[in-house]
């Protein structure tokens, strides 16, 4: 039923009665376009109403509405388009935003400017998931955390990130820690004979944070990871539009948007599918079988999401993270399958053998691949 001119988002109401769920789908349409009584907008702007196209029952005290929008109520903005998706009515109960059609994204949204086809070119590594670590804690200096970042690499990881704890500390301001980082991943290139990206957090304030990203590539870093929650959604979008470095979005500070049974954002839209279009070339989510509370059903919902064909936009590299152990590396490959980069932090470096063994270890088990 979609029209050029229009989009359709899909909202879930939280309602105990028909009449209530019609009367909270008008309060949306109403909220998030004219937000006036209806019989106070001016002719003019009579076209900037949303339209309901459908209220279902999905079980009972759960409804599900379609609801029709104006481009013109956003034009090419991407954050007017998220006060649309997702504005005052953030403050109300009973609302969550779960999904949004694909002609939305195909007219917004550029999406990553490598994707998983372009990180696999400039590592070389194909017909595998891919490994990745994070560099922690914070409190080191830049040369011990230069120290960790040359092990890692020397064991053959494919992906040195920062831990999203890691900013400009006095114990490791951000250039020296970069610059320091870097040039101990080159290093270790030459020992391993293998690529390694080292993927520094640029997550600040959003009037340095474009600064910072090219502070990061200028210090020889092979990509960037940001908290777009923190930073502003946008972020993501105006970094990969500059084309100059991959981007791994990290989910600090996202979790009451995506938690709620009923209200705030559907997980595999929010991650799936907005910070895709958004311009992610990684994203990081909790793993089922980790310190989180994500199911394996949600998660593998997640990993469709950032990997089917959707808008002409390219894939997203799914990134399970939070809690993995090396001994439950296999089971998670079983899960996930080849087009995934796995996230362990932590329990590498509790392997007794140390960083680089354990590395070596964890990349072992990851080139075989998913047959």
């Amino acid at each position: 039923m979609n029209r050029e001119d229009r989009f359709t988002i899909t909202y879930q109401i939280s309602a105990d009665s028909k009449e209530s769920a019609e009367i909270m789908a008008d309060r949306i349409r109403i909220e998030q376009t004219v937000e006036m009584p209806p019989d106070t907008v001016p002719v003019k702007a009579a076209s900037s109403f949303a339209e309901i196209l459908s209220l279902q029952e999905k079980k009972p005290g759960q409804w599900i509405t379609q609801i029709s929008f104006p481009f013109s109520i956003i034009g090419d903005d991407i954050t007017q388009f998220l006060n649309v998706l997702y504005g005052n009515i953030s403050l109300l109960e009973g609302i969550m935003v779960q999904d949004v059609d694909d002609l939305l994204f195909r007219k917004l949204f550029s999406g990553p400017a490598f994707g998983i086809e372009g990180l696999r070119k400039s590592l070389n590594a194909y017909g595998r998931p891919l490994s990745c670590t994070a560099l922690k804690p914070a409190g080191l200096s830049a040369s011990d955390l230069a120290e960790r970042a040359y092990q890692f690499a020397c064991g053959g990881m494919d992906i040195i990130k920062d831990d999203h704890g890691l900013a400009d500390q006095p114990s490791a301001p951000f250039k020296q820690r970069v610059a320091s980082c870097a040039e101990a991943v080159r290093k270790a290139e030459q020992v391993s004979g293998k690529k390694t990206f080292y993927f520094p957090n640029i997550t600040t304030s959003p009037d340095k944070v474009l600064e910072r990203f090219h502070q990061a590539a200028d210090l020889g870093a092979d990509g960037v990871l940001i908290c777009p929650q923190l930073t502003g959604l946008e972020a993501i979008h105006t970094i990969a539009r500059e084309k100059r470095l991959p981007v791994m979005a990290h989910p600090a500070f996202s979790g009451s948007f995506i938690l709620q049974q009923h209200q705030g954002l559907a997980i595999r839209l929010y991650y799936g599918k907005l910070w895709r279009a958004l311009g992610a070339d990684s994203i990081i989510f909790p793993n089922a079988v980790g310190r989180f509370a994500f199911t394996k059903e949600t998660c593998r919902q997640l990993h469709k999401c950032m990997t089917d064909p959707f808008g002409g936009i390219r894939k997203s590299f799914p990134t399970p993270a939070g809690g993995i152990h090396l001994d439950s590396v296999p089971e998670m490959q079983e899960l996930y399958g080849n087009e995934t980069i796995f996230l362990i932090g932590g329990n590498l470096y509790q392997q007794k053998e140390g960083i680089e063994a354990a590395s070596k270890e964890f990349q072992k088990t990851l080139d075989g691949g998913i047959q």
